[in-house]
């Protein structure tokens, strides 16, 4: 075999593996687009019927051991998506759900130690709360005294799914549904159907769920 036919057989060998890898690539966005395409439509008919239920969130949300929160209202919720262009057709760029967590309260409490000042704005800024805090200094050195806090019972939480088109996977971040936390995995996009998002509504509504069964790189970060 000349020089030439050695090139012409690994061109060859070359665009075979190539037509394989963009056969399976385009096999894969198809499967993520119709889990993209079952996700929104859950959302949507999951909020309509919330509107009419008007729940409250079974799940206890603490700022602290003694600032704790039950049976909140959840209210304003919305379904959000984005589309953008893959390998020249549109495809799910997200899906989100959001809400607010609300019952009307205003409550103040003050915190005196650095540790606890930290620990309950980290909880704040995770809750999504409206928020007036005022440092208490000493007039003699400036040096703080206390942080005293007026606080919205006014939390967010939501659901945003990204998908993987060309690995057929969603990743799910998941924002307050168990207290004041984050938590991030993977499913492959074959395994999410109207079964696993019923799973996931019954989280997002506090009640017993089996979400997490087979999820991949399932992290929990807590505020």
């Amino acid at each position: 075999m000349g020089f030439l036919d050695d090139l012409k057989r690994q061109a060859e060998a070359a665009k075979a593996e190539r037509n394989t890898d963009n056969a399976a690539a385009e096999r894969n966005a198809l499967l993520t687009e119709a889990a993209c395409k079952t996700v929104f439509g859950y959302f949507d008919t999951l909020i309509r019927q919330l509107d009419v239920l008007e729940p409250v969130s079974k799940t206890r949300y603490a700022l602290d051991r003694r600032t704790v929160f039950e049976q909140l209202p959840m209210v304003e919720l919305k379904v959000d998506a984005r589309r953008r262009k893959l390998r020249g057709t549109d495809a799910y760029d997200y899906i989100a759900l959001h809400g607010r967590l609300r019952d009307g309260r205003k409550i103040a409490f003050a915190k005196d130690f650095v540790a606890e000042i930290e620990k309950i704005d980290a909880k704040l800024r995770q809750a999504g709360a409206p928020v007036h805090a005022q440092a208490l200094r000493n007039p003699d050195n400036n040096k703080l005294q206390e942080m005293r806090y007026e606080v919205l019972v006014d939390f967010s939480f939501g659901v945003t799914v990204t998908p993987d088109h060309d690995h057929a996977r969603l990743h799910f971040k998941v924002m307050n549904f168990d207290g004041f936390e984050t938590i991030t995995l993977d499913l492959p996009a074959l395994e999410v159907g109207s079964a696993r998002l019923d799973e996931l509504a019954k989280w997002m509504l506090g009640e017993p769920h089996r979400f997490f069964d087979g999820a991949r790189n399932l992290r929990r970060v807590e505020a």
